[in-house]
């Protein structure tokens, strides 16, 4: 009995034509491409259709569920490219690809118009080829799916040995002992190919009747690295199998000559055999192989996607010239499957694909821009910060570049007097545990990027814009800009401020500004004097203003931010907030805030903007994070750290209740994280108030802090404390 796991929908026999190699089918433009698979699907796959409109609605609807099925459904493409590549293996006889899964004679597909499998046997006038190529093809298959379900490459590459290694031992053991191995083998692991749903029997050269099993994979039951390495393993042993069996020659013509010296198993298994009784011919078909599927893999995503962004209209097609103009209003698009999706590649989406790596949990995460990196200078990390990056296994590497200052001093920006400190010694962190630094922003992201990086739980992908969300009954559906779509069981709206994603939760409006700017930036810490306090956080307090100062990235930046209120109604223009009034403003300080606006980076503008705090931050499978949730102003140096403990928070509800309670999930991440963060956002406005008080509260609470700073540094400290632990 022969059996083979079909791989592959509806194809014919390809005739190769010339072309170029592998490598250099990455390297053509993506025009190119298309019209190279426009005529492609034109020859064969419009031949006898072209005016079917039902058959050609059920057919792309087909081909559009996954770049998987988009090459079963279209084989011709597979084999035009690998004829591309030069046959490095070398075979000692030519071996009949009698069972060839695409272009052998066996062909299983189904029906465009009643979705009825359709089996069948057929004459080719082409026979002989390697033997590799049916290796290329289902190791090319098996590192597509690998690709879908967000493998890394490192994972990508060990299944693809597995399988080699796999066909290797069964097609080098006796014959008889390979169809034992199988047969107890398919007892074990059949369960991850579905049931046979079509049996038929076929006659061949001599009076042998062989049944051809035709069986098809549950692409959703391969969900971790071990079902598709057991499926592998399935696919090299039943390929192994066919391969040594007697090729089967169909004879309709009586006059039609039959290769008898060809039909012999002990022929086929022999060639091959031989092409691998060595460790170093072993060795070369494994790598051969390994590497053209890695590359075919990037190929066929690439393909399906440049495919679907420029034909997407199943109604008419009259040749590949047309494609170029052909438009639809609902464009048919690929739905990749997803359990988890981030959207936001800031310190907040990082923190939070890198919290659920660590705990085991495969993410993927999507950032509108091309580049990942952070904008933005120094900023301050409280102990509850450093806290959890020591917990996602980072917090060396952020303090390998941090400042780890004496004091946070508070003083007076009018007359230069020192009015209050708190100590950040000894005594602090003994008492919370961490202490408190300084960092240059680029450097926290740094470390998180790299961490996420490293791990092969998390996948990233940049210039993804999220435009729509689509609630399902069992999953939530994401759509971006370029026509991807996610099928996903939960999606973290980690998209900062100003949040796309936040209207579907709450549709509350835009940030809310009362007039604040930020001028703030960085310079090398020799243009600054000594008088700036480089071992502390120096906070200049004065009406409608403030300034801070103190040194990062191992004391060789002086990162510096200038904050007033303008005068005019904020809006959506940069007309107010100006250079102009940023001088002014600072004009009236002491000597030290006057000089330091000649050192003071103007080139950036930042508009200071929070929210009111909600009370329900998710709807169905969407649920917000970081400043998605809680976008709050900066004078608590909260921002990050507000971010990272909802990631851990969530997190952890995620690991409590699985995947299948998702309501249960946001529903204890909300009733954590909601009345704290609500604190902090508005802890932080307070903080904003005292510091900026002007006339009479002004002077109250200078004569106040120069009466009592000892105990204002205490009360400060304790106010403080709540938030740090």
């Amino acid at each position: 009995m022969e059996e083979h796991s079909s791989l592959n929908g509806n194809f014919k026999y390809v005739r190769m034509h010339s072309a170029t190699s592998i490598n250099e089918i990455l390297e053509v433009n993506d025009i190119q491409r298309l019209d190279h698979l426009a005529r492609m699907f034109a020859k064969y796959q419009m031949t006898g259709k072209r005016y079917e409109t039902k058959a050609w609605h059920a057919y792309f609807r087909r081909i559009a569920a996954n770049p998987i099925i988009f090459y079963q459904n279209n084989a011709a493409l597979f084999y035009e490219d690998n004829q591309y590549e030069s046959e490095n293996f070398e075979v000692t006889d030519p071996t009949l690809i009698h069972g060839d899964l695409h272009i052998g004679q066996f062909h299983y597909y189904l029906n465009d118009i009643s979705g009825e499998p359709v089996f069948s046997v057929r004459q080719h006038k082409k026979k002989l080829a390697p033997f590799t190529w049916d290796l290329k093809r289902l190791a090319a298959n098996l590192a597509l799916i690998a690709y879908c379900q967000c493998f890394s490459d490192n994972e990508i590459s060990e299944i693809l040995e597995v399988f080699a290694q796999q066909y290797i031992r069964s097609v080098l053991l006796p014959y008889k002992n390979m169809l034992t191995q199988k047969s107890s083998h398919d007892i074990k692991q059949s369960h991850h190919l579905k049931p046979p749903p079509l049996q038929k029997q076929c006659s061949i050269i001599g009076s042998l009747k062989v049944e051809h099993r035709m069986h098809e994979i549950d692409w959703q039951s391969i969900d971790s690295v071990k079902s598709l390495m057991i499926l592998a393993e399935q696919l090299a042993i039943t390929t192994a199998h066919l391969h040594c069996q007697p090729p089967i020659t169909v004879c309709s013509m009586p006059d039609v000559p039959n290769l008898m010296i060809e039909n012999n198993a002990d022929c086929c298994t022999r060639a091959i055999q031989t092409s691998l009784n060595s460790y170093v011919k072993q060795r070369q078909l494994i790598d051969e192989i390994r590497l053209f599927a890695i590359m075919y893999a990037e190929i066929a995503e690439r393909d399906f996607q440049i495919f679907f962004k420029n034909f997407r209209n199943e109604r008419i097609f009259k040749g590949p010239d047309t494609l170029m103009n052909t438009q639809i209003q609902h464009p048919l698009a690929n739905a990749r499957r997803v359990a988890i999706l981030i959207i936001g590649g800031g310190i907040g989406g990082m923190a939070t694909a890198l919290s659920f790596a660590r705990a085991g949990i495969r993410v993927r995460l999507l950032e509108k821009n091309t580049e990942l990196g952070e904008v933005g200078a120094g900023m301050q990390l409280a102990p509850n910060c450093s806290r959890l990056l020591d917990r996602l296994g980072i917090l060396q590497q952020v303090q390998a570049n941090a400042v780890f200052p004496k004091q946070i001093v508070w003083m007076d920006a009018l007359s230069g007097e020192r009015l209050t400190c708190i100590d950040l010694g000894k005594k602090f962190v003994k008492k919370f545990g961490y202490p408190y630094i300084v960092v240059h922003r680029a450097d926290l992201f740094q470390a998180l990027h790299q961490a996420c990086l490293e791990s092969s739980m998390v996948t990233m992908e940049t210039n993804r814009t999220v435009t729509s969300v689509d609630e399902r009954p069992k999953s939530i559906m994401v759509e971006c800009a370029d026509g991807m779509r996610y099928d996903c069981d939960m999606v973290v709206a980690a998209d900062g401020l100003w949040s796309s994603l936040r209207k579907f939760v709450c549709d509350d409006g835009p940030p809310i500004s009362v007039g604040y700017v930020t001028y703030r930036g960085t310079v090398k810490i020799d243009q600054v004097s000594k008088e700036a306090g480089l071992e502390n956080v120096q906070f200049w307090i004065g009406p409608n203003m403030h300034l801070v100062q103190y040194p990062i990235r191992r004391g060789e930046l002086f990162n510096q931010a200038a904050v007033f209120k303008s005068k005019r109604l904020p809006d959506d223009t940069d007309r107010w907030g100006t250079k102009e009034e940023l001088n002014e403003t600072f004009s009236v300080g002491c000597e030290h805030v006057k000089n330091t606006l000649e050192l003071l980076q103007t080139n950036f503008r930042w508009p200071v903007y929070d929210r009111n705090p909600l009370s329900k931050w998710s709807r169905g499978r969407l649920v917000l994070l970081g400043d998605a949730a809680h976008p709050m102003l900066q004078y608590a140096a909260q921002g990050a750290a507000q971010a990272l403990e909802d990631a851990w928070a969530l997190t952890a509800a995620y690991k409590k209740h699985g995947p299948s309670k998702i309501d249960a999930i946001f529903r204890e991440y909300e009733q954590e994280r909601i009345p704290r963060s609500s604190k902090v956002v508005q802890f932080a406005r307070d903080i904003g108030t005292y510091a900026h008080q002007n006339g009479m509260e002004k002077m109250a609470r200078d004569a106040t802090l120069r009466l009592i700073i000892l105990l204002t540094s205490q009360l400060l400290y304790v106010k403080r404390r709540n938030y740090y632990e």
